[in-house]
């Protein structure tokens, strides 16, 4: 999904924090008191609106997009990865309380899986795998 609903929610918040900061900072306003409350529940509620389209879409894709991927093999979720966000799943780490050291946990399919549903849409997945030949258009008409 290319952290469309947090970059759509950072940038949302990004505006309406901006927008209250000068409304407080103009010359009509010399208390720095925010006066107009009902453009602020405006923005608040498109902002709330946008945030649960963004998860009726995650929502209405996810086992979509769980099939398909279960069709790639891990090299290919590690090139799609690469390719196409430049980076992968991050990488989790296991500390030994006996001994403090700290030991890179392997990364294994079903982890490139749920980060792939987390960062793409559906469609990205389907175009991607159609270009590699890693299923074939009559794979989607079912």
């Amino acid at each position: 999904m290319r952290d469309d609903k947090i970059c759509l929610m950072k940038i949302s918040w990004y505006i309406f924090w901006q927008k209250t900061f000068q409304y407080q900072m103009r010359s009509d306003n010399p208390h720095g008191k925010s006066g107009d409350d009902e453009h602020r529940s405006s923005e608040i509620s498109k902002i709330k609106n946008e945030m649960e389209n963004a998860d009726k879409i995650f929502y209405k894709e996810l086992s979509s997009k769980y099939f398909l991927l279960d069709k790639f093999n891990i090299e290919q979720l590690r090139d799609m990865c690469q390719n196409l966000l430049g980076r992968g799943p991050d990488m989790e780490y296991y500390e030994d309380k006996a001994t403090k050291k700290t030991k890179e946990l392997p990364q294994y399919k079903e982890d490139y899986i749920h980060f792939v549903i987390e960062e793409f849409r559906f469609s990205e997945i389907k175009n991607y795998a159609l270009e590699k030949h890693i299923v074939t258009s009559q794979f989607f008409e079912k």
